[in-house]
This record gives structure tokens, C-alpha cells and sequence, in this order.
């Protein structure tokens, strides 16, 4: 029997989160209609074009509302087209990944029309006013049930007054099948890492913005290379805060590390930056997540991160990576070159990283409960 149609509704299409939400309407869209409603584009951000034409590509409707930025008239005239799009789809379920769009759907569907939502917390990053979280756990409590990908941020809603019994923890999983696990070590017995003619290679994936750190991660990269001359480091994703992102380019001129440190930008496939890496180190202060994270953990680069939000759900020091607990460029540098020393060390995180992401993070899972979360 075809299932009723399944409305998302998301300020925008990009970055993990968008990857995610993109590739759950393509398996959505097996069983039935599926429709999304994004911002689009605006002056400042716009969806990113691979997610739109895989969407297309899966026959997934889309339509362009703006529930991005807060201004009252811009937002209930919004809430005018959702009510009316709601009207002309009858979805059974509608998704609301994050605050505004959650209030919108409430606001759209005050309209009489009945149908099951589904609410999603993913992160709100530093310095936001208060106002902002309080509306957007105003949206969330109004949600049949709430989902949440990081205990974290499960605490935090149940603090802002959503129900305890609405919360759902459902984290991403991964297409494990497009993720075959590459160790970057010799077998455990040999102790010694494979030759490489130059140094050890350091990266990164995340939008160039202060909360990823990547300017802290260029600093103590500087003094990795005064013990480990032959080292490079790959920052890969794009700039989100054109100010930060000079910073660090300065940083690294400062520093004299033009020829070391490699600003990648937004690349096409992540997968053949991550396979040349020996550490994936993350100095984030906040994730919704940590997907780029979990991939690099599921294709075999060990991991050394800060354990933030979203993160700490997975990453056991010495188990399954690494812990930071010093954030100075110093103690960060010094974690590194003790890690990157420790190749028996490494291999065995990595094998166990494998194994929890196969055990706890696989797509499958995160399609299977998603069906039972909508249609339960």
C-alpha cells in the first residue's frame, strides 16, 4: 500500500546535516511521494546544488519557503504557503529539522489540518541570544515527538522545558557500503607505520567558522612542525565566516606554513582527502553530530577530537579515538605527536572504531528507525 506523502522542512540544504536529510528523502522516496520545503537561496547562503539535483534526480518535490531568517512578515507569510502546501499535499507526516521550521509547521497546521510531526534538534553553536533558544523550544514542544542525535542536546531541550517523553535519540548513520575501511597502518605486529616519503599528513572536514576551530588546529600545527618538519596539514570544507577565514590564512602566512597547509575548500568527494590522512583531528566546539567525525572513523584515519556535544556519544579516548582535554596550542600539539608516535596504539583505535560505527551507526539502522518513528 503507498504510503500518505512525508513533507521536510529545512531552513536549508547543506553541509552534513544536508547530506543526511538528503539522502533520507531518497530512501523515503522508495516507499511513496516525498516533498521539501527549503529556504532556497538569499543573498547570504543558498542550498548547495548537489543535494538539490539528487533530490530531483529521486523525484523528490521541491519548494522554496524561507523559514531561515526570524522577521515577522517574512515568517507568517511563510506559514501562509505551508498552510496552503499542506492543504494541496495531505502529508501524513511532516519533518521540521530545526526551531523556526518546527514553529511554522504548529503556526501552518493551526489551521485544522491533522497530521503527525516530527520534530529535530541538531545544534544551535555558540553566542546565541536567549530569545532565539526559547523560541525555537517553544516550536519543538509543540512536536508529536522531538529527535535528537546527541544526549547533549537531549539535556539541554528537557532544561528549556521540552517534555522528557518527546525525545527521541536517533543519531545519523552512515552508508558504510560506500565507506570500505582502509587502514593506514601496517599490521599490529610490524609496530612501525607504512614508509611514507614525506611526513604524516593532519586533517580536517568542516565549514571555515570559529566554533570548528580550525584557526587553534593552525597554531598548534605550527609547533608540530618544528619536531615533525615534513608534516602537512589539509583543511577541508567551506568558508561559512569570510573574517575567521582570513584569520587563519594570515595565521598560516604568519607562521610560515605556505607550504604545509593546504585550504582545500569545498571538495566534490571527501573520501580521497580522507585516505591520505594519518590523524583527523577536530578542535570544534560544538556538533550537531561530529558526522565528518564517524566517517573518517568508518574509513580507518584515527581520530583525535575535543569531546563536545554530539562526539562524546562515540569517542572513547585510547578505544575508539582520542580525547583533547588541553586547548592550548601547545598541549594540542603535544597529544598529537604523542598519538602519532603510538602506532600499535593506532591500529587498535582504528579496528575499534570500525566496529562501533558498523555496530551503532550504520544507514540501515537510521532508515529502520525513522520508519518507526513515523509511522508507529
Amino acid at each position: 500500500m503507498r504510503r500518505p506523502p512525508v513533507l521536510h522542512v529545512i531552513p536549508f540544504l547543506w553541509s552534513g546535516a544536508g547530506g543526511v536529510v538528503t539522502r533520507l528523502c531518497e530512501a523515503q522516496r522508495q516507499h511513496g511521494p516525498v516533498a521539501i520545503v527549503t529556504t532556497g537561496k538569499t543573498v547570504e547562503h543558498a542550498d548547495w546544488p548537489a543535494y538539490r539535483t539528487r533530490l530531483r534526480r529521486a523525484g523528490v518535490t521541491h519548494h522554496s519557503i524561507d523559514f531561515f531568517h526570524r522577521d515577522q512578515d517574512l515568517f507568517w507569510s511563510g506559514v501562509g504557503q505551508l498552510q496552503a502546501l499542506i492543504d494541496d499535499l495531505r502529508p501524513g507526516v511532516i519533518h521540521a529539522h530545526a526551531g523556526v521550521p518546527a514553529c511554522a509547521v504548529h503556526a501552518a497546521r493551526e489551521g485544522g489540518r491533522n497530521v503527525r510531526v516530527i520534530g529535530q534538534m541538531y545544534s544551535w553553536g555558540p553566542d546565541r541570544p536567549e530569545w532565539m533558544n526559547r523560541q525555537d523550544t517553544w516550536g519543538l514542544r509543540q512536536c508529536d515527538r522531538v529527535v535528537c542525535s546527541a544526549h547533549s542536546y537531549s539535556d539541554l531541550l528537557v532544561s528549556y522545558g521540552v517534555p522528557a517523553a518527546k525525545l527521541v535519540y536517533l543519531p545519523w548513520g552512515l552508508p558504510l557500503d560506500r565507506l570500505p575501511f582502509e587502514s593506514r597502518l601496517a599490521p599490529q605486529s610490524s609496530g612501525r607505520r607504512r614508509h611514507r616519503p614525506s611526513g604524516p599528513v593532519i586533517g580536517f572536514v568542516g565549514r571555515i567558522e570559529p566554533r570548528k576551530g580550525q584557526l587553534d588546529l593552525v597554531n598548534a600545527f605550527a609547533r608540530v612542525r618544528k619536531r615533525l618538519p615534513a608534516a602537512r596539514l589539509e583543511l577541508v570544507g567551506p568558508i561559512a565566516d569570510k573574517a575567521y577565514a582570513a584569520t587563519v590564512h594570515a595565521a598560516v602566512q604568519r607562521q610560515g606554513l605556505d607550504g604545509a597547509v593546504v585550504l582545500a575548500g569545498k571538495v566534490r568527494e571527501v573520501q580521497p582527502w580522507l585516505l591520505r590522512w594519518d590523524l583527523f583531528v577536530s578542535m570544534s566546539s560544538d556538533e550537531g553530530q561530529g558526522l565528518a567525525v564517524l566517517e573518517a572513523m568508518a574509513t580507518g584515519v584515527p581520530v583525535l577530537a575535543s569531546p563536545v556535544a554530539g562526539i562524546a556519544d562515540f569517542l572513547t579516548d585510547g578505544r575508539t579515538g582520542f580525547t583533547l582535554s588541553a586547548a592550548t596550542a601547545r598541549g594540542v600539539a603535544d597529544r598529537i605527536l604523542h598519538v602519532l608516535g603510538r602506532p600499535t596504539l593506532l591500529a587498535n583505535v582504528e579496528r575499534g572504531a570500525r566496529r562501533l560505527v558498523e555496530r551503532r551507526y550504520s544507514w540501515d539502522l537510521t532508515v529502520s528507525a525513522f520508519e518507526r518513528l513515523y509511522w508507529s
